[in-house]
Formats: C-alpha cells, sequence, structure tokens
C-alpha cells in the first residue's frame, strides 16, 4: 500500500540544513523501525509531505493527515511533491540529481520499491516544477 503524509505547523520544522537532515534522518528510521519505506519526500519550512511504502496504522491528526493511494493515483502525487524541482535540497528529486544524504528510495540506485520507471516519474515530476515555478518565485523557502 501507498501512503500520502503530510505534517504541517505553525513553527518552523528546521532553521538550518543541519536540522533538516535530522529531521528527515529521523522520519526515515521511524518507517524503517515500522516496516514502511519513504519512496519521496519533500520538506518545507512549515509542512513535510511523504509518499511512503507500506501499512501505516495512525491517525488522522490536526497536525497530520494520512491518505492511502491507488496506484493509479501514484504518479500525481510524484507530481505533487516534487514541485520544487530538482534544484530545492530538501526533496527526494534532489537525490536523483545530486549526490546527497540518500533518504528515499526515489533516489537510491537499485531500488524495488518504485511502482513505476524512474523515467516515467521524472517526466511527471518535470511537468509538475515547470508549472509550479512561478507560484514558488514568491513563496519564502527557508
Amino acid at each position: 500500500m501507498f501512503y500520502y503524509l503530510v505534517l504541517r505547523t505553525q513553527q518552523n520544522l528546521f532553521s538550518t540544513e543541519k536540522d533538516a537532515f535530522h529531521l528527515l534522518q529521523a522520519c526515515q528510521h521511524k518507517l524503517t523501525a515500522c516496516d514502511c519505506i519513504l519512496i519521496d519526500y519533500l520538506l518545507l519550512p512549515h509542512s513535510l509531505q511523504l509518499i511512503v511504502q507500506g501499512t501505516i496504522t495512525c491517525c488522522r491528526t490536526n497536525a497530520y493527515s494520512i491518505d492511502q493511494i491507488e496506484e493509479h493515483q501514484l504518479l500525481s502525487f510524484f507530481g505533487k511533491v516534487g514541485k520544487l524541482g530538482k534544484n530545492y535540497p530538501f526533496c527526494g528529486t534532489y537525490e536523483l540529481y545530486h549526490c546527497s544524504n540518500c533518504y528515499a528510495a526515489l533516489g537510491k540506485a537499485g531500488s524495488c520499491a518504485l511502482p513505476f520507471p524512474l523515467s516515467v516519474i521524472l517526466k511527471v515530476k518535470r511537468r509538475q516544477s515547470s508549472k509550479s515555478l512561478l507560484a514558488i518565485v514568491g513563496d519564502e523557502i527557508a
């Protein structure tokens, strides 16, 4: 099963690059402990969006939303999480193009967790990031 998890907060989730990487590492460890695979992610100052494969038993709260994703919906979620493109360092797309800490299966060579060929996923991500570019220019990123 695939899930889309979103954490939203009024406070910044990170203030430095080091804080961001610690948060991503903690998320990856928690998911791995629950036999889940982090497929893709986008970490913004006030939100963390994750695409996860596995079985999630948590409930929806005010801070968290968890939605099950059907396989036919998965590509649109890859586009949503990939909206900042390959140059934003706190996302799975960045891991594909740059030598970086690798938290998501999307950035790991030989990962068998991806349900679509990488070329198809990248096409959707590129299309979404070019659409979102104008909207993001005015948005503040830490």
